[in-house]
């Protein structure tokens, strides 16, 4: 895939006129896409449809986030390209005739979805489409005209979204602020799809912390770690060829000191589950933690070498010695076990799916929570240890919802602009940033209006007016403000 996209990327640069870009249309799974962009993209764009929350095939009422999955969908782009773009924003009704059937986007739900993607970081939204092809596959997957061509209410809105964005233009060149990273590789995504052992507690772990971070308006990064396949220093271009034959706006693989800059903009880092550890991972773990990180890790960890295969020394193996810890006993949670949890401080851990039994090894560690339930009652479950002016921690289960709020909450990365903005649960909380300005994205989701508190003065860039204190958002609701 990456060699076939290199090929076609090097014949249409022999034909673009400057000032043409080469991208691509959509994230697609099994691909490396961070290498794909480095190798033979300008930067990268995205297919945002939000829309498919809706789908009457798949639609579920008891799932809190719904459209707001998108986001988390536009924070992987975000890892991948810094800068990037929208290729199709919805606009419409989806759905083939086969599947994915959705109902026509309501009134505000355009602007709403369009101003998703630009709080996550988007500088070019392109939508999909002008006018609705009346046959073929995708006659029901509707754009800003329907079929007739004539004026409609999408139309109207889109008017409406054009005048919004002039007085937006300021944004240009800010980036996406924040301060937690739940970082990811390409190793263990892979592993997970192929082990369900790790699959299961992935998954769990992964939807969980999006959620909460989205409870508690935790703005927050995806950072893809190298793998094992990738040496430090200069980097070769595709394929081995020599680096002025790749594209992309980043055209090597970072240095370890590169990583470590990174890394260090953030003072919560969550790694859940990497089964899959290498000992240049670890290296930069170690350092991030020593110079004054935070570092959580979830059950599991250092179960694999690179090549897949259980490592024979005792778990959590290559990450032994930075947690503090020694896994004694590990086991799924039993159909018939019911809840497994833990206490911290009295707050109540759930560790759904899997359990590593813990002890505290060494004298920087220490046991913060034990297992309350299940024949291992009184076991640790979760672990502290000190390095450098940091602090690692590693669970012994996967994170449920309740559980990544808690952590949240501890390690001090909930709400970190409460006192500028409090939004309601309904309401996601997005910053971008300019030099000393901060841009803050409030957007309501839901249907009903609801209140925001604005407790410093800042400026409303849709209205122009200078607010402060209580105001409300309409239903399906955007607000920009401008702090500084």
């Amino acid at each position: 895939m990456r060699s076939f996209a290199g090929m076609q990327a090097d014949i249409v640069r022999r034909y673009i006129k400057p000032g043409d870009f080469v991208t691509t249309n959509g994230m697609f799974g099994h691909i490396d896409n961070h290498a794909l962009t480095r190798e033979s993209l300008d930067f990268y764009t995205y297919d945002s449809y939000p829309n498919f929350a809706y789908c009457v095939d798949g639609f579920r009422p008891e799932e809190p986030m719904k459209d707001r999955w998108s986001s988390r969908s536009l924070a992987e782009v975000r890892s991948v390209s810094p800068r990037f773009g929208i290729m199709e924003q919805q606009t419409g009704a989806n759905g083939w005739n086969v599947s994915m059937e959705a109902p026509t986007p309501r009134p505000g739900q355009m602007t709403l979805w369009t101003m998703q993607s630009i709080a996550h970081g988007a500088d070019f939204i392109s939508y999909f489409r002008w006018r609705t092809c009346p046959f073929g596959t995708e006659m029901y997957w509707h754009g800003i005209l329907d079929y007739s061509g004539r004026e409609n209410r999408r139309l109207r809105e889109v008017r409406e979204i054009h005048k919004k964005l002039e007085k937006l233009q300021e944004l240009a060149g800010s980036v996406y602020c924040a301060r937690v990273a739940i970082l990811r590789d390409y190793d263990n995504i892979w592993d997970a799809e192929l082990d369900h052992w790790h699959g299961r507690i992935d998954r769990l772990s992964q939807d969980s912390l999006f959620t909460a971070m989205q409870q508690l308006h935790v703005p927050f990064d995806y950072l893809y770690l190298p793998t094992g396949e990738e040496a430090e220093g200069p980097a070769a271009g595709r394929n081995g060829l020599p680096p002025e034959r790749t594209a992309g706006a980043e055209r090597h693989e970072k240095t370890d000191s590169e990583w470590l800059e990174q890394m260090a903009h953030y003072g919560v880092l969550f790694y859940p589950h990497p089964v899959i550890l290498t000992k240049r991972q670890m290296n930069l773990l170690e350092s991030y933690v020593e110079a004054g990180g935070k570092l959580v890790f979830g059950c599991r960890t250092g179960q694999k070498d690179i090549h897949g295969i259980c490592v024979t020394d005792c778990l959590p193996g290559l990450a032994s010695e930075l947690t503090g810890t020694d896994v004694l006993e590990y086991s799924l949670v039993a159909p018939d076990d019911g809840t497994i949890y833990a206490e911290w401080d009295g707050a109540r851990l759930t560790a759904p799916v899997f359990n590593d039994l813990l002890a505290a090894a060494g004298e920087r560690a220490e046991v913060l929570a034990t297992y309350r339930s299940s024949y291992y009652a009184g076991t640790p479950a979760l672990v502290r240890s000190w390095r450098g002016r940091g602090e690692v921690y590693y669970f012994g289960g996967a994170f449920g919802t309740d559980t990544a709020r808690i952590f949240l909450q501890k390690l001090g990365a909930a709400e970190p602009w409460q006192d500028a903005v409090s939004v309601p649960e309904g309401c996601e909380l997005a910053v971008r940033e300019k030099g000393e300005r901060k841009y803050f994205f409030i957007l309501n989701y839901l249907a009903d209006e609801t209140d925001i508190e604005v407790k410093v003065q800042m400026q409303d860039l849709f209205s122009g007016q200078f607010i402060n204190g209580v105001q409300r958002l309409e239903g399906y609701g955007v607000r920009v403000y401008r702090m500084g």
